[in-house]
């Protein structure tokens, strides 16, 4: 984690002085924000709240822009979030900063993070490479309306990629860093997958599991998720390949507009002979949980050590 405050005032002041500054600023907007809503605190805000996990390289940005571009209406996205803290700001921050002639929305969202929720037919956020307990932990849980306003219908969507080839691809994005405290990528993997299969329940708002796999070979899963959302299904956004993240770690944004030919499914043999690659994933556990969801991935089995 982050260095400490006394540490980062020694070595680097401005910075420390400035952290200061935003602890101070989250404090008076979060009294503000309270009596903001006290009158309306009831209020249903958002009509449909959508919360998504999951590793990135795991196809997140895929399956949410596929979401958004079948969502009517007033909607709003929250990419990556930070755990603790106001969903809204960074997104206020980036909007005034770097687009400031998006005057209207970087509007909304101040009255957002200020909490004077702008409505929303759905709002839609995501973590990525958190472990599940940490965004469900129940000291942020209970001021979820505080920060994020009041939702008629909440879901909870986990998404989950077979671990060869998102292993492959976050080697290959030198992403294998995650956020969760003193886990790995493998750990992480395998608690989603427990989580995937109702073996651990930390996500209770109507959750939504989705393969990545089977979402991007068949239309008919893909229409079966929509249902589930109670999204009226089209499949716009299918062939997109998003710039958030850099878009594929192999190919970029090369196959935009065409996404579904690329080769997502064989990342794995390009770290077939490469022993920190295959290490990695001599794991039985993963192994026995990627079975379970994935089924037997062809060629795989040439990985093992022993």
């Amino acid at each position: 984690m982050g260095q400490s405050l006394l540490i980062k005032a020694i070595t680097n002041p401005n910075v420390a002085i400035k952290q200061v500054k935003l602890k101070w600023q989250y404090s008076y907007e979060n009294v503000a924000r309270y009596l903001a809503q006290k009158s309306s605190y009831n209020q249903i805000v958002n009509q449909k709240e959508i919360r998504i996990l999951g590793l990135r390289r795991t196809g997140n940005h895929a399956i949410t822009n596929w979401l958004i571009k079948q969502l009517p209406g007033k909607n709003c996205y929250l990419n990556n979030l930070i755990i603790d803290e106001n969903p809204f700001y960074r997104k206020h921050e980036a909007l005034k900063q770097y687009h400031p002639q998006y005057q209207e929305e970087t509007q909304k969202l101040l009255q957002d993070r200020q909490g004077n929720f702008v409505p929303k037919d759905c709002l839609i956020y995501s973590y990525e490479d958190y472990a599940i307990q940490q965004v469900t932990k129940q000291r942020f849980a209970s001021h979820h309306e505080l920060y994020f306003g009041k939702s008629k219908r909440k879901y909870d969507v986990l998404i989950l990629r077979d671990p060869f080839n998102l292993i492959a691809s976050r080697i290959k994005g030198k992403k294998m860093e995650v956020k969760a405290r003193k886990q790995t990528a493998i750990d992480l993997w395998i608690d989603y997958a427990k989580e995937f299969l109702g073996e651990t329940n930390y996500l209770t708002h109507n959750k939504v599991c989705i393969n990545y796999n089977q979402w991007v070979k068949d239309v008919n899963y893909r229409q079966l998720i929509s249902q589930k959302l109670d999204i009226n299904f089209s499949d716009l956004g299918i062939n997109s390949v998003q710039k958030q993240g850099g878009g594929s770690s192999f190919d970029g944004r090369e196959f935009d507009g065409q996404a579904s030919t690329m080769d997502v499914f064989n990342r794995w043999q390009n770290f077939q002979t490469d022993m920190s690659f295959r290490k990695l994933l001599d794991n039985a556990e993963l192994r026995y949980y990627s079975e379970l969801i994935f089924g037997n991935i062809p060629g795989t089995e040439s990985l093992k050590l022993s």
